[in-house]
């Protein structure tokens, strides 16, 4: 069975925490503090694993931090390989405004991942993936890491006969010019690539559309939000209308949507029924708090109950 093996150049230990309300220069009292694995491709790994898939997360860790990193990614039962770099894994935390309905989200820039550690991240890549697997390369960039970092990944994944996944919103360029399979954007990061708002859904569609068959991707997939998300493959396009649901946290909600979309094209889900799946996974991560994923009766049962929803458009 394939796998999916994410790449994550610059995980952090996430944080989270609530309190009753928060006001400047004053010191805030939290509570409700829990802690989890984070970072793009971590989570997505996380994301698939409770849906079914077989995952392998690979990521770089140091320090203390970097232990405790790949202690949660442990706990959690997701297959992993840590790349030890010299630098400090970085945090990034968040706090729930009871009062407001708030979320205040913090990430930091991360440490500096130096040449010879980008290269034995890569290898770790290049060791681990086989024909048919799925890679999902996600995140942001480290300070240190070469431009062309998901160019090589993809190109490397490509060799070994492995499906490439983007979802990062910097450094896509050189890695749309060697090649995808599937490239994920919210709206607004679309918007950055055409170089200019875009409506919600006929312009996101039609860019979308164009996108695909100008460049070197197979399929591109946007999320908006309780909008939705459509994805385009060809000269198709899909579209899958959102929840309604509660939103508590929308921490990792990005990287559940990528993590069930890969788990279900990977079990041969057409693009429809995969989007929805993205969509429920990351809905039923909304409703949870802190830095908490989706759990999976959750996400089938929002997954059914789209059945009564139209949910492609030609």
């Amino acid at each position: 069975m394939p796998r999916i093996v994410t790449l994550t150049p610059n995980p952090a230990l996430d944080y989270s925490a609530e309190t009753d309300s928060v006001q400047p220069n004053r010191k805030i009292y939290c509570d409700h503090a829990r802690s989890d694995p984070g970072g793009g491709g971590i989570n997505v790994a996380r994301a698939a694993a409770r849906l079914g898939a077989e995952t392998l997360a690979i990521f770089p860790a140091g320090g203390p931090y970097g232990a405790a990193l790949a202690e949660a990614v442990l706990r959690e039962g997701v297959a992993h390989r840590r790349v030890d770099i010299k630098g400090e894994t970085r945090l990034a935390f968040a706090v729930r405004d009871r009062t407001a309905g708030d979320e205040y989200r913090f990430g930091l820039a991360g440490a500096e991942l130096r040449p010879e550690e980008s290269d034995a991240l890569l290898a770790a890549m290049r060791k681990e993936v086989r024909q048919g697997d799925f890679v999902v390369g996600s995140g942001s960039l480290p300070p240190g890491a070469p431009a062309d970092f998901w160019a090589r990944a993809a190109q490397d994944a490509a060799r070994a006969g492995a499906k490439f996944v983007l979802d990062t919103s910097k450094g896509e360029a050189e890695a749309i010019e060697a090649g995808l399979f599937l490239l994920r954007k919210n709206k607004y990061e679309l918007a950055a690539l055409a170089g200019r708002d875009l409506r919600w859904p006929e312009e996101v569609e039609e860019f979308a559309l164009r996108f695909v068959d100008d460049h070197k991707v197979e399929k591109l997939a946007v999320t908006h939000g309780g909008d939705g998300a459509i994805m385009t493959s060809g000269r198709s396009c899909v579209r899958a209308p959102g929840f309604e649901a509660p939103i508590v946290s929308a921490v990792g909600a990005g990287d559940s949507f990528v993590g069930a979309l890969v788990f279900a094209l990977i079990n041969g889900e057409n693009d429809a029924r995969a989007l929805r799946w993205g969509m429920a996974a990351a809905t039923a991560t909304l409703m949870t708090p802190g830095t908490a994923l989706f759990e999976a009766a959750t996400a089938k049962d929002m997954f059914e109950k789209g059945r009564e929803r139209p949910i492609s458009a030609d």
